[in-house]
């Protein structure tokens, strides 16, 4: 055994980095690529297909031991063909649910948002006035970000400030006399 990989990411996904490096380690080191279901490579048939033809890189599934590329290929297709299933019984799921008069999703979450804006306008503008004269006597947005780190001012997450915290805060600020200054 070369190496041992988990990936957590769906099989229909189209980045898939685990799956990279898996693939780049059985090339490097003539190994197989051994997975427990054909559904757990990909649900994809195109990248399944261009994995199951690549001469470098040797193919065993556990649930089928004996299974030839063919035969890989082929329950490759009943998996894209589930994935397809399973979209297609969700979003039925969904909209069945939604008839019913049930509201999917956060029902708080409009409410979460206004309150996340609010606080994030309360930070900009206790901050605003200095980031705005530094600003407005030329100082670049890194320059900026130095003299709030260096003050020991912390985001209002309590990290260190970057540019585009900075550039937030300039677009925040409810005080329109700063922009002019």
């Amino acid at each position: 055994m070369v190496s041992e990989l988990v990936e957590v990411e769906s099989g229909a996904k189209e980045s898939r980095p685990v799956l990279e490096e898996a693939l780049r380690l059985c090339r490097q080191h003539s190994a197989s690529l051994l997975v427990q279901k054909v559904d757990r490579i990909t649900r994809d048939l195109e990248v399944l297909a261009r994995i199951v033809k690549d001469p470098e890189v040797t193919v065993r599934v556990a649930s089928l031991p004996n299974a030839d590329n063919f035969q890989i290929h082929l329950f490759g297709c009943l998996a894209a063909q589930e994935r397809e299933f399973i979209s297609q019984r969700t979003k039925a799921a969904l909209a069945a649910a939604k008839a019913r008069g049930i509201q999917l999703g956060n029902p708080r979450l409009a409410e979460m948002n206004r309150t996340r804006k609010r606080q994030a306008r309360n930070f900009a503008d206790q901050h605003s006035n200095l980031i705005w004269s530094l600003r407005n006597k030329g100082r670049t947005l890194r320059e900026i970000c130095a003299v709030l780190n260096d003050a020991g001012i912390t985001t209002r997450s309590g990290g260190v400030f970057h540019p585009v915290q900075v550039t937030r805060i300039l677009r925040r600020s409810t005080n329109p006399a700063l922009a002019a200054a």
